[in-house]
């Protein structure tokens, strides 16, 4: 059985040890991650493929981030939403997709918005999310 893990880690550079060791620990074949805080996509952790989206703004806050691992095969989804979301598909037993969503806890988020977003997501889905208040 694959280990699926979402984890909001207010930074993942600063956070990248206890990433490391939650990888040692679980051997997950997939992460999810809110509160990347990247500005770039530069970014590597040993036999995983990183997929993720990045808030735009001039400091570093929110973003998502989806780890796979290499041996499962993975494709990223293009998502059309102004939400911090990314979402892959993943080969398990069956096609799964995954969506990382980072919500602000200060902002309000539409029902429509998260609509909108649900109906992008082939079945079936997976959404980890963190943060925020609907509407």
């Amino acid at each position: 059985m694959a280990t699926f893990i979402s984890w909001n880690c207010r930074g993942f550079m600063s956070k990248s040890s206890e990433l490391k060791d939650i990888i040692n620990k679980h051997h997950p074949a997939c992460i999810a991650v809110q509160g990347t805080y990247l500005k770039t996509d530069k970014h590597y952790i040993r036999n995983f493929q990183i997929f993720s989206k990045h808030h735009n703004s001039d400091r570093a806050s929110g973003g998502v981030a989806i780890l796979a691992a290499n041996y499962i095969p993975s494709m990223p989804l293009t998502l059309n939403t102004n939400l911090q979301a990314v979402a892959i598909r993943i080969q398990m037993q069956s096609l799964v997709t995954v969506c990382s969503l980072y919500l602000p806890p200060n902002d309000r988020v539409s029902r429509i918005d998260l609509n909108n977003l649900i109906s992008q997501l082939p079945s079936p889905f997976i959404i980890f999310p963190s943060g925020a208040h609907l509407l």
